[in-house]
């Protein structure tokens, strides 16, 4: 299974929580909860509890997938259902996915530095900037990307304590009562809330660089677990923070919070955080492309990797230069969205029933 993938390429089975966990933690954090109150109100936190929950289902259900592949990946598994001519385009469809959500990423983060704290820079000055140290990133290889992922999941989970500060400013009454609204509420709720567990379905183009793979799911299943935990806790903290009429009119309510904090030597510690947010989006970016030109590589052999990173990375500083009207981020954010819940909630159990069924049909 890992015979197409050389030794001295692949990372031990505990990383699979770091590259994990860190591109299910993205910029969608720091904006989510005005989403998700709409919804089911002040019990919003309940489907963002159930959905990290739910997703132990998908990724049982990418393991059997992997298991039943001959190369241990989605490409390989494509081309054996469908064909070398159509599973080769499927690849080339997910290859799309994993850029576009790659762009929506660095195009939103670009404009919360804009927001927040360089508002006197033009946005293709911080692309040119980024896109270099991408560039560095994902052409170093996977190992380089996996290290960028565990200082992705160490360093902010130590700047999250930070909302520790915050609890001599909650009002645990904003939480009651609880149950009070109906399936439909909790369903639109959940529709929101999905955006903040994807990324890890890049498992599914990886997974051959984790060595010892039947010793791997389990640190699998913890990173969803600490992902549910992180998320369900800021979503408590952010409702028990502000009323629900307020927060509905807040964009980035994560880090209004935020900005509450200082210390004697230190006013704006959101400037701080925002930085640091740097290392949480820098593993999303360069995993989701590292898919996407792996994706390419392996359906069309004869193109070469840095041509195509190079390709892509173009692209998306033309976007970051150009198309940067709140249209088009609204645009990303709905294409993001819908195209994440297609894949994880359609596709993928579409593809589990494929390989169910096709063992029997062996057997």
């Amino acid at each position: 299974m890992n015979a197409m993938v050389k030794e001295n390429k692949m990372v031990s089975p505990y990383f699979l929580f770091f590259l994990m966990n860190s591109t299910q933690t993205g910029v969608v954090v720091l904006s989510f909860q005005a989403n998700i109150i709409g919804g089911a109100g002040h019990d919003a936190w309940i489907p963002v509890l159930a959905l990290g929950l739910m997703m132990h289902v998908i990724f049982l259900m990418m393991l059997y997938i992997l298991k039943h592949s001959s190369a241990g990946d989605i490409l390989s598994f494509h081309k054996e259902i469908f064909g070398k001519v159509f599973g080769g385009m499927l690849n080339i469809i997910l290859a799309s996915y994993f850029s576009m959500v790659s762009l929506f990423t660095l195009h939103t983060y670009i404009d919360i530095l804009q927001i927040w704290v360089f508002d006197g820079i033009a946005s293709w000055e911080f692309s040119l900037l980024f896109s270099v140290l991408i560039f560095y990133i994902v052409a170093g290889g996977f190992r380089i990307v996996t290290a960028v992922a565990y200082w992705g999941v160490v360093i902010p989970s130590l700047m999250l304590l930070s909302l520790l500060y915050l609890l001599e400013f909650v009002e645990v009454s904003y939480l009651l009562p609880f149950f009070q609204f109906g399936a439909k509420d909790f369903f639109i709720s959940a529709k929101e809330a999905a955006p903040l567990y994807l990324g890890f379905e890049t498992v599914l183009v990886f997974f051959p660089f984790i060595k010892d793979r039947e010793k791997s799911p389990k640190w699998g299943h913890l990173a969803l677990l600490y992902s549910t935990f992180i998320y369900t806790m800021i979503t408590i903290m952010t409702f028990m923070f502000f009323t629900q009429g307020k927060l509905e009119h807040l964009t980035w309510p994560t880090l209004t919070m935020i900005k509450i904090i200082q210390f004697p030597f230190l006013e704006r510690f959101e400037f701080i955080f925002i930085f640091t947010w740097l290392l949480v989006v820098m593993p999303v970016i360069c995993i989701y492309l590292w898919s996407a030109i792996r994706s390419i590589k392996l359906t069309i052999p004869n193109v070469k990797a840095t041509y195509v990173l190079a390709g892509l990375l173009a692209v998306f500083h033309f976007v970051n230069s150009e198309l940067i009207e709140i249209q088009y981020s609204h645009l990303m954010d709905q294409i993001f969205g819908y195209s994440g819940l297609i894949f994880l909630f359609c596709y993928i159990p579409l593809l589990f029933l494929i390989s169910v069924v096709r063992k029997k049909l062996k057997k």
